[in-house]
């Protein structure tokens, strides 16, 4: 009878140790998908705030050369010849070329593979709200360009390889329409930089709350 008794124990012992140990693999194989995970979006982040700094960047040179622009047609200045390449500032390309494959990946998989759930909602809101926020300004200010003011300008200029050259540059210096849609281009500009060097913040928060958390389970 203690025989007995002493078999079922070891064969219950038995069961435990195996349950233990496969839970204890699957967790293993959840904590290195999530590392996985992790870094894939780390990747992403970094990737998605180079674009945004070289925006910042290109909005910065917008801005200035914007401003020499208008000094000159504000003083009335004679036409040059490198006068076409500011003058092709209003059609500047506001595109930033985000990388969402790793967040789609992230959602496929599902969000709750992220335990920390401060990281989880982190990342949520900046692909979902911040990012998403500037690719819909992108498209609307790539619809204003494309249905209103690339039409417009070609209608007293011609597109050359040396810029934007006006039909007639006295009518240019003489009529607002051109200065007020640069003055618009620029706005929008320094809008954006603005809003891009916000975005930059939460990207670095962000990283740097990731990585601390893939260090943690490494461990």
């Amino acid at each position: 009878m203690r025989y007995a008794i002493g078999e079922i124990v070891l064969v219950v012992v038995g069961i435990l140790i195996a349950l233990q140990v496969n839970n204890w693999n699957e967790l293993r194989k959840a904590n290195k998908n999530e590392i996985k995970l992790l870094v894939e979006i780390k990747n992403s982040l970094y990737t998605n705030k180079a674009a945004i700094k070289y925006r910042v960047e290109e909005y910065k040179i917008l801005n200035a050369k914007g401003r020499l622009l208008e000094r000159h047609l504000r003083a009335k200045l004679a036409y040059s010849d490198t006068l076409p390449r500011y003058l092709l500032l209003p059609l500047y390309s506001f595109s930033y070329g985000f990388s969402y494959s790793e967040y789609e990946n992230l959602k496929s998989e599902g969000f709750n593979n992220i335990t920390n759930d401060s990281i989880r909602l982190n990342i949520i809101k900046l692909y979902d709200e911040e990012f998403g926020w500037h690719s819909d300004q992108e498209i609307k200010i790539s619809n204003i360009l494309a249905n209103s003011i690339t039409p417009q300008l070609l209608k007293g200029f011609q597109l050359s390889s040396r810029g934007l050259e006006p039909n007639d540059y006295q009518q240019v210096l003489n009529s607002s329409e051109y200065s007020n849609t640069l003055s618009f281009i620029m706005y929008m500009a320094n809008y954006f930089k603005n809003r891009c060097e916000v975005t930059i913040k939460e990207v670095d928060l962000l990283i740097n709350a990731i990585e601390i958390e893939i260090e943690k389970r490494k461990k």
